[in-house]
């Protein structure tokens, strides 16, 4: 299984996605893929801070419409055990002098505590935190 982060669901988003990401996310069985709330925070804070207008409107509407349809049921939070491996993985980072933002340390324990792969386009952000990485970008 794996988990999207917030870069490959917004690239989902875009009115012409990367081919090589739809390629990517064809070749996928559906019921494999999932998001976090982590994500969909991060994408409704985009979406919020917008100017208002046509565009805003259209992109929140697809947001919502793709979650609840392609996702339902599929969206982890991020509880206990989750923010007993964000703690490890923080502090593990902030030792190594390579400090992680909070959101991709939430996500990232999110996917531990799943034992699920995460799909990013920033590997760099997430190595060392004993995640199997997939780069749908490249």
């Amino acid at each position: 299984m794996i988990l999207l982060d917030t870069n490959v669901l917004s690239e989902l988003m875009k009115a012409r996605p990367q081919a090589g990401v739809i390629a990517w996310l064809n070749e996928m069985e559906t019921t494999q893929l999932w998001l976090s709330t982590i994500t969909i925070a991060e994408l409704e804070y985009g979406l919020q801070v917008m100017p208002g207008g046509e565009r805003k409107t259209m992109l929140k509407h697809r947001f919502d419409g793709f979650v609840d349809s392609a996702f339902s049921g599929r969206v982890l939070g991020f509880g206990f055990r989750p923010a007993v491996i964000y703690g490890e993985i923080m502090s593990h980072r902030r030792s190594e002098g390579r400090p992680m933002s909070v959101p991709d340390g939430q996500i990232a324990s999110i996917a531990l505590s799943r034992g699920l792969k995460l799909a990013t386009r920033n590997t760099r952000d997430f190595q060392d935190c004993g995640l199997d990485l997939i780069n749908p970008f490249k």
